[in-house]
């Protein structure tokens, strides 16, 4: 096919109407259970993003620096954080339930039969929460420590990594810019609400829809998506994206 009958086809395609499109993210959250995730910036995109970074990279005159050192620290950081946020986790949920069961108690007479047992629950509740917040005080000292030698490692490493995409991605801009417009299309942008559910009304395409995630169970890493649209629906969850780390 001619160019004039290529940028013809794309004018064509993004003439068609706009069509409604929700978009839904959640994550494993601490305890593994998949979360609705609010706050979560995503972006429609009239190309895929991924393959214009895989040709950059293969253009690059130096192949991209070795991260298994700093794999290495992300994996060692991951035990002291993951001990620290499961005490956390398990402190918070130890305090709503005691919170429930005073509660209960403030709205019950002493003398009331139900009184008695649920006295005996916050007593031993009570009792398991002040173990849980020494624990999570203890896993939070070992994890500030843990931090000042990680940050210490891997800035420099990390710092290695950032120099090389600068360089190497630096034509992607300019790129993309031509995509758009040839096919007379620009970037659509919207945020999760509190239902971790955003709304797109997208014309033509073809579309992918980009996002990152903070990971609840590594703060060395991040999910990313980059999926593209075939339907009025899109699920952007543990099953769609990649959970990578964030050199």
């Amino acid at each position: 096919m001619s160019r004039p009958w290529l940028l013809l086809a794309l004018a064509i395609a993004a003439c068609d109407g706009p069509k409604d499109v929700a978009i839904r993210v959640s994550i494993p959250g601490p305890d593994s259970v998949a979360t609705p995730v609010a706050g979560v910036g995503l972006i429609a995109l009239p190309y895929d993003r991924d393959s214009v970074l895989r040709a950059l990279a293969a253009a690059a005159p130096t192949p991209r620096p070795s991260t298994a050192e700093l794999d290495t620290l992300f994996q060692k950081f991951r035990i002291p954080f993951s001990e620290y946020a499961s005490a956390s986790f398990e402190t918070e949920k130890l305090r709503g339930a005691l919170a429930s069961v005073k509660t209960r108690l403030d709205s019950l007479p002493r003398n009331a039969p139900e009184y008695r047992t649920l006295y005996a629950r916050f007593g031993q509740q009570s009792s398991e929460l002040a173990h849980a917040e020494q624990r999570e005080q203890v896993a939070r000292k070992a994890l500030d420590a843990a931090r000042a030698n990680f940050i210490s490692r891997s800035d420099t490493l990390r710092a290695r990594v950032r120099l090389w995409e600068d360089s190497t991605y630096q034509g992607y801009d300019s790129i993309v810019r031509g995509i758009t417009r040839a096919r007379a299309l620009t970037a659509v942008t919207d945020t999760t609400g509190r239902d971790g559910w955003a709304h797109f009304k997208l014309a033509g395409g073809p579309w992918w829809i980009y996002a990152r995630s903070w990971d609840a169970n590594d703060p060395n890493a991040e999910w990313y998506w980059n999926v593209r649209v075939t339907g009025d629906t899109v699920m952007l969850s543990e099953h769609t994206g990649t959970r990578r780390p964030k050199y």
